[in-house]
């Protein structure tokens, strides 16, 4: 069997989470909250936290990309990232938006088109597919 790597890291991406808070009188309100982990400590050993992930990004094309045109999908991707397991986590329980390059305006904002997948188990890597629906 061959050897899965991530071939490039250079696109940023962001993950927002769905998160509702109720309002006495006005009913839900939903917002989406950056994910953020820790990547190290200062000098006083507080955390230090990133909310930048870098990841491969590849663009659908074939069957796969004609399908999702046809399906009224604008714009699909492939992403593979290293393992982050709050990243991880919030894709296969919650809510989750994908912002391409960290943009949070309509034009990159992303949705999950498959399930995500922890390459083995192994806890190297996370792949997943996106689309887009918006326009221009």
């Amino acid at each position: 069997m061959s050897d899965q790597r991530i071939k490039t890291k250079r696109t940023l991406v962001k993950f927002g989470v769905q998160k509702t808070t109720q309002i006495a009188g006005k009913g839900a309100s939903t917002s989406w909250e950056i994910i953020k982990v820790p990547i190290g400590t200062d000098d006083n050993g507080d955390p230090i936290m990133s909310d930048c992930f870098y990841c491969e990004w590849v663009g659908s094309y074939g069957a796969a990309a004609i399908q999702q045109q046809a399906d009224g999908v604008k714009r699909s991707a492939r992403v593979r990232l290293p393992y982050v397991k709050a990243v991880y986590d919030a894709l296969i329980t919650k809510g989750t938006r994908i912002y391409l390059y960290g943009k949070t305006d309509a034009a990159h904002t992303f949705v999950l088109a498959s399930d995500a997948d922890d390459y083995l188990e192994q806890h190297k890597f996370i792949e997943f597919q996106v689309k887009h629906y918006g326009g221009k």
